[in-house]
């Protein structure tokens, strides 16, 4: 059957773009292709607690092609298709996910088919004669550094929406107003309350001097889907609000970007008992960068602090701020094991062009937990349930929280553009387990006093745009 329906969106495809009499079509393609290795990645030291097995290596190819054609469809309007394959080489079937701990972000959109749509959509301007465009289909929302709100390139998968959006833009000021369907459950019976929803308003005020101010107001709400984790005892709806502003410029050489973002709401108790949990929830990032006139190679420094904050033990209100759907993969760390979630991290990176077509970046960053009490949470903003790496309530065993601190992790990442039209870009990194990750790997997972050990991560990944 899911071949049946590949088959037919691209049977669909192909019998739009052949026919160049009743619109203009233009197509254009990508071919990726990433090689990855990694070892270490559960912690565990293997040869004390696992008789020298290799059960937390991997190692594979990730391959991903897309296909995009953009046509009119009137003066004022476009479609938009991309179909999209995605597989891990010598897995039968289909593996659109990544694998291993680089594992893809929530309620990721693309359906799981081997070839399926990763973008469909209509896009009129000048709708109805006002100066307001209509986008509505299967679209990636991307907005500001995509801490909350990203496609998420970076996975093979990538991530879209099933969305409408209402875009306004002058000279002053760009403004977006969206809902999107990140789950349905009613589309043949059943209660229509039980769908999960996302909308949200963007605004990006333009008139401030060399820079740009973001101000923005998010909803989600699931109705009964548990598409958040559980809280106060299995509560299975939630209503969240996020209220957040960006501002992004540059002064004397220096650029910088700082966001802060508040969130409140509330997850509903589960039916039989209980009360509601109140959201109070807060985060914020701030980076700059300067780039040295007349360094050597291009020579940039910089640095950033990122924060958000965690639940304590004591508290009686959801205090762990939710990311959303975040590209995460280049903002804190590139080994992904950390997200915009219960987290204080900084960093500082160096960077430089050794040639016009040769690019050379150098990060190190630390990571804590804003509460000890609370879990460890992913790039994917997942953490896990007690007993776990992640988990929340670690104890050592004179009783008292696990320490917060959490381990520093080292980039190094290479780009160097082979054409016009291929890039090969190259990475190794390794996390260094600091106090507080080895004593969840001893007392919570391990319950004795075992060594840990260090993940370490490579890749290599081609791209190819035509």
């Amino acid at each position: 059957m899911k071949r049946f329906w590949a088959l037919a969106i691209a049977m669909a495809a192909l019998a739009v773009w052949t026919v160049p009499a009743l619109a203009e079509v233009k197509f254009t393609g990508e071919y990726r292709l990433r090689a990855e290795q990694a070892s270490g990645t559960d912690f565990f030291d293997d040869a004390e607690d696992f008789g020298e097995t290799d059960a937390d290596n991997i190692a594979f190819y990730g391959q991903r092609v897309r296909l995009t054609g953009v046509g009119t469809a009137g003066d004022d309007a476009t479609v938009k298709i991309t179909l999209q394959d995605t597989r891990n080489w010598g897995v039968s079937g289909n593996q659109a996910a990544d694998s291993g701990p680089y594992v893809d972000g929530p309620a990721l959109t693309d359906s799981g088919n081997t070839l399926d749509l990763h973008e469909a959509f209509l896009q009129i301007n000048k709708f109805f004669g006002t100066p307001i465009a209509l986008k509505v289909g299967r679209q990636e929302l991307v907005y500001g550094d995509q801490r909350l709100i990203g496609s998420f390139g970076w996975s093979n998968q990538g991530r879209s929406f099933d969305a409408l959006k209402l875009m306004f833009s002058n000279d002053t000021v760009n403004v977006d107003a969206f809902t999107a369907k990140i789950e349905e459950n009613n589309a043949a019976a059943g209660d229509s309350t039980d769908d999960i929803d996302f909308h949200g308003i963007y605004a990006t005020i333009k008139s401030i001097p060399n820079n740009t101010l973001d101000v923005y107001g998010l909803l989600y709400k699931d109705n009964g889907s548990a598409g958040l984790p559980a809280w106060s005892g299995g509560a299975v709806k939630a209503e969240v609000n996020t209220y957040g502003a960006r501002l992004a410029g540059n002064a004397v050489g220096v650029d910088y970007t700082a966001e802060y973002a508040l969130q409140s709401g509330t997850f509903e108790a589960p039916t039989g008992g209980g009360s509601d949990t109140d959201v109070d929830a807060s985060a914020y990032a701030i980076k700059a960068g300067y780039t040295i006139p007349n360094a050597p190679v291009g020579l940039r420094v910089g640095a950033e602090y990122d924060y958000a904050s965690g639940t304590d033990a004591t508290s009686t209100d959801m205090e762990t701020f939710i990311q959303l759907f975040p590209t995460n993969h280049d903002k804190y760390g590139t080994m992904d094991q950390q997200g915009w979630s219960n987290m204080k991290a900084w960093n500082v990176n160096v960077s430089a062009k050794p040639t016009p077509k040769l690019g050379v970046r150098l990060d190190y960053w630390n990571f804590a937990l804003a509460e000890e009490a609370d879990g460890w949470y992913s790039a994917a903003g997942t953490s896990g349930a007690a007993g776990t790496v992640r988990g929340a309530g670690c104890l050592v065993p004179s009783g008292s929280d696990c320490d917060a601190k959490i381990g520093t992790e080292v980039d190094v990442t290479v780009n160097y553009k082979y054409s016009d039209a291929i890039a090969i870009q190259a990475g190794v990194s390794r996390f260094m387990a600091g106090t507080g990750l080895e004593e969840r790997v001893q007392w919570s997972v391990l319950d004795t006093a075992a060594d840990t050990e260090d993940m370490d991560w490579m890749y290599v990944q081609l791209t190819a745009n035509f």
